[in-house]
Parts: structure tokens; C-alpha cells; sequence
């Protein structure tokens, strides 16, 4: 949670490097509302409980949640921040420890490297 805000503090900033934010969970479209309105986001916190998008960017970690009561399955997804422009991955910062997330600013850092053109 506290990348999502720090992010938050940083949106601003964000913005004026031509970057929108979207953060993918696992959880619930329902536990997700309550995470951006307790923290003020505003930006969306999608919902992906069957894994789909995070298996699409190869990143589940198995059994990573080993607390989930059957059915689940105990799988979430790995840390990860992408710099996408149109359909082309720019940057990503990716963590097999779940407690280390990326600083908004070497995503801040990472947009404005790109280039202009390639930031929108």
C-alpha cells in the first residue's frame, strides 16, 4: 500500500512527464474501492482475481499469500512497475521480495528519460 501512496504524493508529477496511473491487484473490485478511497487515490486499482493480466506479464507468485483458505489458491502477484507507451513495455522494475517496491521517482526518472515523444 504504500506504493500506491507514493504514487499518490507524486501524481502531479507524474502528470506533467505525460504519465496516467493504473494499478493491478488481485483482490476484489470491492476490497480495491476501499483501498483507493481510504488512501485518497485517484487513480483506479483494477481488479485481476483470476490472474489473467498478471499472468500475462509473467507475474505470479505461487503460493505467495500461503495464509488463503481453499479455494484460493494462495497465488498473488509479484511487485512490479511498467513504463508503457502504446503497446511497447519502455521500463519495468520488477522484485521478488514483495516489501521492496520501486520509488516513484525512478518512475518519474523513467518516463522523462524516454523522451517526449515517447511518453504519450
Amino acid at each position: 500500500m504504500s506504493e500506491l501512496r507514493g504514487l499518490q504524493l507524486r501524481a502531479s508529477d507524474l502528470e506533467s512527464a505525460g504519465a496516467k496511473v493504473v494499478a493491478i491487484s488481485v483482490d476484489s473490485v470491492e476490497l480495491n474501492r476501499g483501498v483507493v478511497e481510504r488512501l485518497g487515490l485517484g487513480f483506479p486499482v483494477l481488479s485481476d482475481p483470476e490472474l489473467v493480466a498478471i499472468d500475462a506479464f509473467g507475474l505470479r507468485h505461487r503460493g505467495g499469500y500461503p495464509l488463503a483458505e481453499p479455494p484460493a489458491t494462495g497465488d498473488i502477484a509479484r511487485p512490479a512497475s511498467y513504463v508503457i507507451s502504446g503497446s511497447t513495455i519502455r521500463w519495468r522494475d520488477l522484485t521478488e521480495n514483495y516489501r521492496v517496491r520501486v520509488d516513484p521517482t525512478r518512475v518519474i526518472d523513467a518516463i522523462r528519460n524516454m523522451g517526449e515523444a515517447d511518453a504519450r
